[in-house]
């Protein structure tokens, strides 16, 4: 009797322990790049910094990927007006240092503990800052292994931006799920985010729907939203920013995030997307 009642003891705690494992928010962000030449003036970089800045503030992700973000000028701006809180990996994908844009994150030292990190190239040579398959841009991907303080839970974390061809995409997927397999043998809970140029129902993603799953799909409160918004250009919105998950992580709210932040309607062509997860 009293190893029931023991057993039944022991069960209850970890039951209790899983509920009360703390949530983690994870946000993607295509901030368009600050080279681009912008229709309308508003929506040059100079004039929505700010704004970028004041969603991260506001929303306090406890880890952001960026995509779409050159490293001088953008990227180090994010990276140093919120180092008082965040931690940051990234580098430029175009000579590995500081040049180009990057796929990199920033991550709340408070929440979380960075173990390890790297980047890797999307193309037929990973190891180095090199064109994407049939692309005309180098594309890389940067992630990294966490540690969730208040429990000491491992995951990993990987952030990238696809190319715009379909080949590119196919071929890069498949890289990407190879080098989960690499870089994660023991089959820790991963997170995977960025924009993809594509929406779900290309096969492109036929592989990673073998592994991973869409948080946009089965998270237990979701929205429709088109993540690209074209600058308001309502016949060009579409879904082609993810936040993918293995199964064993728990998907509590997925989020579009339309909100004006300082006057501006829109901070981005892209808007940022969040989910809450659990380990």
């Amino acid at each position: 009797m009293f190893a029931s009642f023991r057993t039944i003891f022991v069960l209850l705690t970890l039951l209790t322990a899983a509920s009360c494992s703390p949530s983690l928010t994870v946000m993607s962000f295509n901030v368009r790049q600050s080279h681009a030449k912008e229709v309308d003036p508003r929506n040059s970089w100079n004039n929505r910094a700010d704004a970028c800045l004041e969603m991260l503030k506001v929303r306090q992700p406890d880890l952001v990927g960026f995509q779409e973000t050159q490293y001088k000028g953008q990227w180090t701006f994010f990276r140093d007006s919120l180092a008082a809180e965040y931690g940051a990996v990234g580098i430029g994908r175009d000579n590995g240092v500081d040049k180009g844009e990057t796929s990199g994150f920033l991550y709340k030292r408070s929440v979380l503990s960075l173990l390890d990190s790297g980047t890797f190239w999307v193309s037929e040579t990973p190891d180095v800052p090199s064109v994407s398959f049939d692309e005309k841009y180098n594309r890389s991907l940067t992630w990294g292994l966490f540690k969730v303080n208040k429990t000491g839970k491992r995951f990993f974390y990987f952030n990238t931006h696809l190319g715009l061809t379909w080949r590119s995409q196919k071929e890069g997927i498949e890289l990407i799920v190879k080098k989960m397999r690499e870089i994660n043998p023991d089959g820790l809970p991963l997170v995977f985010s960025g924009d993809l140029n594509t929406d779900i129902t290309s096969t492109a993603f036929n592989p990673l729907k073998e592994v991973m799953l869409n948080a946009h799909d089965v998270a237990s409160k979701t929205d429709n939203v088109p993540t690209y918004n074209a600058w308001g250009n309502k016949q060009k919105e579409r879904i082609i920013d993810f936040i993918w998950v293995s199964p064993a992580v728990k998907c509590i709210e997925y989020k579009t995030d339309t909100a004006p932040y300082l006057g501006h309607e829109l901070i981005s062509d892209h808007y940022p997307i969040l989910v809450t997860i659990k380990l």
